[in-house]
């Protein structure tokens, strides 16, 4: 017997103790093995032709070169970066990428929270970036019925999944559209996994800039401390931190209902999400040099109306920074203790913001570090 499918965006799944439930028979009344249709990237949705699974006779797996999709993967997402004038990116180093893609195959579903808690920026901070990253993750094939792959079936589902995630992400505000044709990235970090069931594409884009003499840490004194230097003539504005809880481990059951977007910051959580994440702190120079950082830390906490969201301002004791042609060094330090006190053991995630000397309108992220201060 043979049966088409059409997979269509929504599905009813029914979830016990974090795994997939097939009601009782299915596969005993009628195993079968489903193959995907010739996919083109236009398409607009995939198909699958099923037939019985012979038991006695049973498929053997085919050869699959991952190297082959991951450098394919790269090539689209170049082919888009010119397409729309946005400079090419390079195959990144990191493992974070294809760890949370095998991660992924557990549960069939799109999740930016792994099962240990972490959130995209942790993990790649966990596994010692050293820049600022952005994820866009796609979840493709469904947990009740059987796929065969082929290397060809894979390299079209990427093919597709570029075009939807570039020229079709309208469901998703078109951030990850957004995020691939970001001019700030020069690296991707991509992972590809595979299970009898879906597929899971991860790209992780990548910021790298800076050189670092010392990444950002807080001391056992609470002494905040980073230095470094950027590869181009920069303006360091300001640092903003933000605050995120322990992570704690997450159900299958928990990642499944996860938000479909992450943030920075306590605000965003697996539970609920929202684009309106604000930092714990924000450090800045001494703009005032006939005052003390302190005198005027203490001036910049009163009443400023340009700060209405009262985030808690410091003037760090040492902002030292030099330029060249192209590069900029810079050591920066700051006593964060009234912070910690308040917000106490958790995850703090430095944002160091910049902008390019020759365009002060062009601001950009150089880090999304986070410091585990446990």
């Amino acid at each position: 017997m043979k049966t088409i499918f059409l997979i269509v965006p929504l599905l009813l799944v029914l979830i016990i103790g974090g795994g997939f439930l097939v009601t009782g028979d299915f596969f005993k009344e009628s195993p079968q093995i489903c193959f995907l249709e010739p996919l083109e990237k236009t398409s607009i949705d995939l198909y699958y032709s099923c037939e019985d699974f012979d038991e006695e006779n049973p498929l053997k797996l085919t050869k699959i070169d991952q190297d082959e999709l991951v450098l394919l993967s790269l090539e689209l997402i170049n082919e888009d970066r010119e397409k729309y004038n946005s400079p090419l990116v390079e195959l990144g180093t990191s493992s974070t990428a294809q760890e949370h893609a095998e991660e992924l195959l557990n549960i069939c579903k799109t999740s930016y929270w792994s099962n240990n808690g972490m959130k995209p920026y942790m993990r790649y901070s966990a596994d010692g970036g050293e820049g600022a990253i952005n994820e866009n993750i796609a979840v493709i094939g469904t947990p009740e019925i059987q796929k065969y792959w082929t290397q060809e079936n894979l390299k079209q589902i990427l093919a597709w999944n570029q075009h939807n995630m570039v020229e079709r992400d309208e469901v998703n505000e078109f951030r990850h559209s957004m995020n691939i044709l970001h001019d700030d990235h020069n690296y991707v970090n991509v992972g590809i996994a595979w299970s009898n069931f879906c597929v899971t594409i991860v790209h992780q884009f990548e910021d790298r800039y800076v050189e670092w003499k010392q990444k950002p840490i807080l001391t056992l004194n609470k002494e905040f401390i980073l230095a470094g230097q950027v590869n181009f003539n920069a303006t360091i504005e300001q640092i903003d931190i933000f605050y995120d809880p322990i992570p704690m481990p997450l159900s299958d059951q928990e990642l499944m209902s996860s938000p479909p977007l992450y943030g920075f910051g306590h605000i965003c959580s697996h539970l609920m999400c929202s684009d309106g994440s604000l930092p714990v702190a924000t450090v800045l120079p001494n703009s005032d040099s006939s005052l003390g950082p302190d005198v005027l830390e203490e001036i910049m906490n009163q009443n400023n109306p340009g700060n209405p969201e009262n985030i808690p301002l410091f003037v760090a004791h040492k902002w030292e920074i030099t330029h060249g042609e192209d590069f900029t060094t810079f050591s920066i330090e700051e006593d964060l203790e009234r912070l910690l006190n308040l917000t106490g053991k958790g995850v703090y995630t430095v944002l160091v913001w910049a902008s390019p000397a020759d365009n002060p309108s062009d601001g950009m992220v150089l880090t999304t570090i986070s410091i585990f201060f446990l």
